[in-house]
Parts: C-alpha cells; sequence; structure tokens
C-alpha cells in the first residue's frame, strides 16, 4: 500500500509540474494580431475606440474600413499607421502617415470613406437603422485581422409611422417606449422629398417626437421649391404639438438650408408655437424659388397666396454648367445679389428672426459652396441680439467647413458635389473639417433642444 500511495503521489506531482508548464508556455505565447472596435452596437453619435494589438514593434500597418450604402455600393477607408513598442496601434492617438486621411483623428476612418469616382451618392447616404463597418488591418498587403462593427442610427425599438393627413406629407419618428416627448419639426433642404430619415431617426432616438415634413416633390405636394405657404409649415407644428405622443403645445424645429430658410420664416411667423430653432446652413434673408429666374421670379414661399418679398439673384447661379452635369458653386451669386440690392430690398426681403421667442442656435462652415451661410448666419444672429430675445441665440461657425455642417456624425463627407434640383451644386469644404462640424452641430443641437423642450415622461 505504502508503495502504491508513493507512485499515486509521484503520478499526481508530474501531472501537476505538467500542467504548470503548459500554463505558464501558453501565459508567455504571442497572441495573434487582432483589432478590435468598441464600443459596439450602440448610437453612431458616441465616439469608438479602435485599436490594433499582437504585432511585432515597429510594424507598417495598413488599417482599413469598409461598408456599403443602400444601393449597395462600397465606401471604402484606410489609414497607415506604424505599430508602438508594444506592437499596438490605437487611433486615438497614433497618427496616419497615409490612406484616406492622415494625422491623429479616431474618427478618421468613418469620414473619410469614399465611393468610386463613377458611382452616384444616395441620398440619405447610408441606412437609416445602422450602420455596418468592416475593419481590418493589413501588413506587407495581407490582412491579418478583421472585425465587424455596428453603429445604431435608429433605435429598433422606436417606430415610424407614415403620414398623409391633414393636407401634410412626411413621416412620424417615435423614441422607444411609450409616453409622452417633446416634439421637433424637421425640415430638409433643397434636395426636396422626406427629409433625412436617419437624421431624424437618431434625434427620435435621443427621446424626440421626430416630424420629418415633407413639403415638395412628392405626390400630393408641389414639384418644386416655389411658393411654398408658410401656413403649410404651421399647420404641420400643430398637428404635431397636438399628437397625443407629444409633450408641450410648443415644438422644436430644426430645419437645413432651405428649411433653415423655412423654420426660421415659421418661427418668426408664429413664435408661440415654438420652443426652439436649430437652423444649419441658414439664410437671414428669402430667396426666390430655384430654377425661376429663367422667366419671372417667384418667391420660395408665400403668406396668405402672397409671395413672401424675396432678393432676386444678380445671376442665374451657372445654370449653363449645371446642365452640362458639372458641380458649380453658387454662394458668390448669393453675396453679389446682396452687395448689389438696396437698403430697402434686403429690409423687404429680411426674416424677422428677431420675433422669435426661443432660444436658436445657427451653425454654418465659412466654406460653404452652395450659399454664404456664415455671413448669413452672422447677420441673423446679430438681429436677434438686437431684437432683445430673452433666451438668446448662438452661432457656431467652422472654417474650413462647407455646406453639409448638420446630419448624423460620423458619415463620410468626402462627396461635396450634391444634386440640387435640375443641378449639381459643389457644397465646398474640406471633408475633415466638415466631418468635425457636424459632430460639433450634433451635439449642440441636441443640448438646445434637451435644455429648451419639456422632458418626456415614459409612461
Amino acid at each position: 500500500m505504502h508503495s502504491i500511495e508513493l507512485m499515486r503521489m509521484s503520478i499526481g506531482m508530474a501531472c501537476a509540474v505538467a500542467l504548470l508548464l503548459a500554463g505558464c508556455s501558453a501565459h508567455h505565447e504571442a497572441p495573434g494580431p487582432r483589432i478590435t472596435a468598441t464600443p459596439d452596437g450602440v448610437s453612431i453619435a458616441i465616439p469608438v475606440d479602435v485599436v490594433v494589438e499582437g504585432l511585432a514593434a515597429g510594424d507598417a500597418v495598413r488599417v482599413w474600413a469598409r461598408t456599403y450604402d443602400r444601393r449597395g455600393q462600397a465606401w471604402e477607408s484606410s489609414g497607415e499607421f506604424v505599430t508602438d513598442g508594444v506592437g499596438q496601434v490605437d487611433l486615438s492617438t497614433a497618427a496616419s502617415t497615409g490612406g484616406t486621411y492622415t494625422g491623429v483623428d479616431p474618427h478618421g476612418l468613418f469620414w473619410s470613406m469614399r465611393l468610386a469616382d463613377d458611382q452616384p451618392v444616395p441620398y440619405p447616404m447610408m441606412d437609416a437603422d445602422d450602420v455596418v463597418v468592416r475593419l481590418g488591418v493589413d501588413t506587407g498587403g495581407v490582412t491579418v485581422a478583421s472585425t465587424t462593427l455596428r453603429r445604431v442610427v435608429r433605435d429598433p425599438a422606436g417606430q415610424v409611422l407614415p403620414v398623409a393627413e391633414a393636407g401634410l406629407v412626411g413621416d412620424l419618428y417615435l423614441p422607444p417606449g411609450s409616453g409622452v416627448w417633446p416634439g421637433v419639426l424637421l425640415l430638409g433642404g433643397g434636395e426636396g422629398g422626406r427629409p433625412d430619415p436617419a437624421y431624424a431617426s437618431l434625434l427620435a432616438a435621443q427621446g424626440y417626437v421626430v416630424f420629418g415634413l415633407a413639403y415638395f416633390g412628392l405626390p400630393g405636394l408641389p414639384d418644386s421649391l416655389a411658393r411654398i405657404p408658410v401656413e403649410y409649415g404651421l399647420s404641420a407644428a400643430r398637428w404635431l404639438a397636438d399628437r397625443p405622443e407629444v409633450s408641450g403645445d410648443r415644438v422644436g424645429v430644426v430645419g437645413t438650408a432651405k428649411g433653415a430658410e423655412y423654420g426660421l420664416l415659421l418661427a418668426s411667423s408664429e413664435p408661440s408655437r415654438f420652443a426652439a430653432v436649430v437652423a444649419h446652413a441658414p439664410s437671414d434673408v428669402v430667396w426666390p424659388a430655384p430654377g425661376s429666374t429663367a422667366g419671372t421670379p417667384v418667391s420660395s414661399w408665400t403668406r396668405a397666396d402672397d409671395d413672401v418679398p424675396f432678393l432676386r439673384w444678380v445671376s442665374s447661379r451657372g445654370a449653363s454648367s449645371a446642365a452640362a452635369g458639372q458641380a458649380v458653386q453658387s454662394a458668390e451669386s448669393y453675396e453679389q445679389a446682396v452687395e448689389a440690392a438696396s437698403r430697402w430690398r434686403l429690409a423687404a426681403a429680411r426674416v424677422h428672426v428677431e420675433q422669435i421667442t426661443g432660444p436658436v442656435l445657427f451653425t454654418s462652415g465659412q466654406a460653404d459652396g452652395v450659399w454664404p451661410s456664415a455671413p448669413q448666419a452672422q447677420r441673423a444672429l446679430s438681429s436677434i441680439e438686437a431684437g432683445g430675445n430673452p433666451y438668446g441665440a448662438r452661432l457656431l461657425e467652422f472654417p474650413g467647413a462647407g455646406h453639409l455642417v448638420g446630419g448624423v456624425p460620423d458619415l463620410p463627407t468626402t462627396r461635396t458635389a450634391i444634386p440640387y434640383g435640375p443641378a449639381v451644386v459643389e457644397a465646398g469644404g474640406d471633408p475633415a473639417a466638415t466631418a468635425a462640424a457636424v459632430r460639433e452641430t450634433f451635439a449642440a443641437t441636441v443640448e438646445l433642444l434637451r435644455t429648451a423642450m419639456p422632458r418626456g415622461r415614459v409612461q
């Protein structure tokens, strides 16, 4: 028995030593290359950390990203890096020396995604539900690790209800859960149709009932942005405030470009209806209907069936180049129109923003190629300050940014030519500067709405 017990003890010790050695060996074994992106499956407004690990120190690597739009077209980006002393690349601190962006930018892989030159850009650019991105790392031209990242735009628990009643056309975006929430009227720009569903969905996910109002370019609505009644937008605001899901009798309005012009006109026409105003790339004056300069120009808007006074253009905004399919910058024509106008004409066409009784946020890019939104926003801000709005106004002006400073953050900003009716207009701006502006304007928009609007109540 004694010898048998000794034998068992020897075998047990041998096994323990073997396990210990195996464990130590596994502990010292170098892990394989890997790339991680966190957090996964959360709002696209939340920043992402992308880290490459498990490589040799000083390795030259290429980190890439790829996603697809709703047409199935591939958008791709990349950055070139050198791993640090422990074989890592942290995109929040590491500088890209090549690829589609350079320098330190944790958002670089997302905004710098590019589409092949011969492929059209869809509108909206990405699916409204989520954006699925494939990320990978290459060494020596070979992909050694990859992962998938899902960035949520529309909360899956939210709802989207088509609206075609009371003479209104659009979509109602509801936050997750049941209860009452602040209401926001969302107005798109000169592209017409429904406002960007991705932007509407993302705002709704922040806790707002968003009414994406179409005001031309759909069945039952005018074909073009000409003589749109102010009463149409005001009735949409009242309809939204009367919804059982909406708290309070005042709503917010968020508009982009011509939608910002429309939103400012609405809020100054019926100030008691609007609790907050956000105007991306706005105008302080009313401009004529796009394309109406060939004959007798008409206003973009009407009040009581009469044209709202507008400022005439000096030129035809590069119509010949646009007809040839070339993107044109039209901002100079707007600037010339303001410079050539008499003080009386400017006063007649001015939007009376000083009548707005809620807080206002203006956002603009100094390199706007569509129209001079920066000086237009500055003039509107000055009018509000002179008028003594008790809630005040704020202007976020971005050097180097183009026309598209409002919307969903971290979507590609590399395509700056946008369809605008029959023309293709150059939005202008540096893609990196525009992307940074969008991130800041989205955060500022949500901050303003949360400060100004009554809190929602979940039931």
